[in-house]
């Protein structure tokens, strides 16, 4: 079977999901916390993609976000994931070690209510996997503050990988943490500024009036409240209780946990067949044109430009050039 092309059109919303090979790396500390961050910031400086809405979790993340040049999207995932790797197997005295699972999940949201589902699936997750009561107690790294603050900007410094160091089991604590985050962060100067824009998606659907913006992000946190006083009636019919804030501020790094995470991988979402039928009949057709510029490409001729939308490959060498 053919394989599916990454299809990322301009102004298109894209719910990417990609996980943790083994184990709980990112926690909630501020070790952690400066890791991503730096990573985040400077992913976004490098490549221009419009993000909305983030969760990172210790084995995985979602984010939200608006295409603004299909070609950065890709390149933003690899040096956001390559990045975050290379800094937490410093962390961790690992050499040489994958950390994320390859590529990502990023399929197209086609309509609004979907996106909205979607946001507020990502920031139920810290209680719906036992982490918080409430997105407002998750000490991880998200935007939910961001947004329900209205502070949509904030600096983050940017830490070369070179300036992180091994962080043995006994210092793997709230202490720990924070002491070794203080002293990576006073090695640099350098800063970003991490943007958030929560209402890039509705724009992209045609919502633009302030009122209307408001209403959609009314809906919004009124539909994360109820999956969460969901989520909490579920733990206590199982008479369980959320790890909570303090635990995971001193939770070790797990190098051992499988993932449990599974699911079909997905080219859309939408909750009407129809527009997804329609959607997957313009993508097959999208993609057979993109394997045939491929093929002219072989043969020297690059007359014909790559479809928009996918990520071109490199131009393909048609000769060696003897020494």
């Amino acid at each position: 079977m053919a394989r599916v092309l990454k299809y990322h059109p301009n102004r298109k919303v894209l719910y990417i999901t990609s996980s943790i090979e083994v184990g709980l790396l990112f926690l909630c500390n501020p070790l952690c916390t400066a890791i991503l961050k730096s990573c985040l910031a400077a992913a976004l400086a490098k490549y221009k993609v419009r993000l909305c809405h983030f969760v990172i979790e210790p084995n995985h993340f979602h984010m939200i976000v608006v295409v603004d040049n299909p070609e950065h999207v890709p390149d933003f995932m690899k040096y956001f994931k390559a990045e975050s790797a290379h800094r937490i197997n410093r962390v961790l005295g690992r050499k040489k070690r994958t950390v994320w699972c390859e590529g990502y999940d990023s399929p197209i949201v086609l309509t609004p209510l979907r996106a909205l589902v979607a946001i507020a699936y990502l920031y139920v997750n810290p209680a719906k996997d036992g982490l918080t009561h409430t997105i407002d107690e998750y000490e991880g790294v998200c935007s939910w503050r961001m947004f329900s603050s209205g502070n949509l900007s904030e600096e983050s410094k940017i830490i070369p990988r070179d300036k992180f160091a091994y962080l043995p089991i006994w210092n793997q604590n709230e202490k720990g943490y924070s002491m070794e985050a203080h002293r990576v962060l006073a090695t640099t100067e350098q800063k970003e500024t991490l943007t958030i824009e929560p209402n890039a998606w509705l724009e992209s659907y045609g919502i633009t009036e302030p009122k209307e913006q408001l209403k959609w992000n009314s809906t919004l946190v009124e539909r994360i409240r109820r999956l969460e006083d969901r989520a909490e009636k579920v733990r206590k019919r199982a008479g369980r209780r959320p790890i909570g804030t303090y635990r995971l501020r001193n939770q070790k790094f797990d190098l051992t946990r499988e993932s449990l995470r599974s699911g079909k991988k997905m080219s859309c979402l939408s909750e009407r067949r129809s527009e997804r039928v329609k959607f997957m009949t313009l993508l097959t057709q999208k993609m057979y044109e993109a394997r045939e510029v491929v093929k002219r490409w072989a043969k020297g001729d690059f007359s014909v430009p790559y479809p928009p939308g996918f990520h071109a490959p490199c131009m393909p060498r048609l000769a060696n050039m003897r020494p």
